[in-house]
């Protein structure tokens, strides 16, 4: 079981350091990290790039957090198909470490939201589905992207985790990593929330990012019909 374990954490370790918004800005000839507040992650890219590479970059991590719950269900499982449940969870706090303390960038990596959304999708689809509905709406209105995260992810694993503690002889490890995973990204926040409660923290116009994107998708359409 040990040589599983630690194989997952290393795999999945590795994972968590392609960083995805990092290498987007490196393929447009910049440096996302030298760009509004530095963080290397989809909410910056949002800001930054607009709605359509803040989305990739969204959809990239995402598919990172899922995968590694996945490998690490599958290689905790001893490559069965019967899988692990401890083994998801392995899998998932080792991709949040690597992406948030990614040993090639110097221990600097992004904040781990958008790949816990892609665990929670994995962990509780149905919850982080209505989540996602009730953040994007919450970013729409109020503009706050860190809020709006943190309505995203709280409440699968809250969720999961109240599931799981029917059977705390089993799932207590599993309980406690998910609420581990959610205490990373808390921290990984903290100049968010300070900024949040000092009143200057960053907002992001969504509704008017989607706006412009829609605008340019027209835009090409109808220089492909006059052309």
């Amino acid at each position: 079981m040990a040589i599983y374990i630690a194989t997952t954490v290393i795999l999945c370790y590795l994972l968590g350091n392609v960083n995805n918004a990092l290498i987007i800005s490196k393929l447009k000839k910049s440096d996302i990290r030298e760009r509004g507040s530095g963080n290397p992650g989809a909410m910056n890219m949002f800001r930054n790039y607009g709605f359509f590479i803040g989305l990739l970059t969204l959809l990239l991590d995402g598919a990172k957090g899922a995968a590694a719950c996945f490998l690490g269900w599958f290689i905790v499982g001893e490559f069965s198909f019967s899988g692990s449940e401890l083994g998801k969870y392995i899998g998932a706090i080792s991709v949040i470490i690597g992406h948030i303390y990614p040993i090639f960038l110097g221990f600097k990596g992004g904040k781990g939201i958008a790949s816990t959304i892609g665990i929670c999708f994995v962990i509780n689809p149905v919850v982080a589905a209505i989540s996602m509905l009730v953040g994007t709406l919450f970013i729409i209105v109020a503009k706050l992207g860190a809020i709006a995260s943190f309505i995203i992810i709280s409440f699968p694993l809250a969720f999961t985790a109240f599931e799981l503690s029917t059977d705390l002889a089993v799932n207590l490890p599993s309980i406690i990593i998910i609420f581990v995973i959610f205490l990373l990204t808390l921290w990984a926040h903290r100049t968010n929330l300070l900024r949040l409660f000092s009143g200057k923290e960053n907002k992001t116009d969504l509704f008017n990012k989607i706006k412009k994107f829609l605008a340019k998708k027209s835009k090409a359409k109808e220089d492909v019909k006059s052309a």
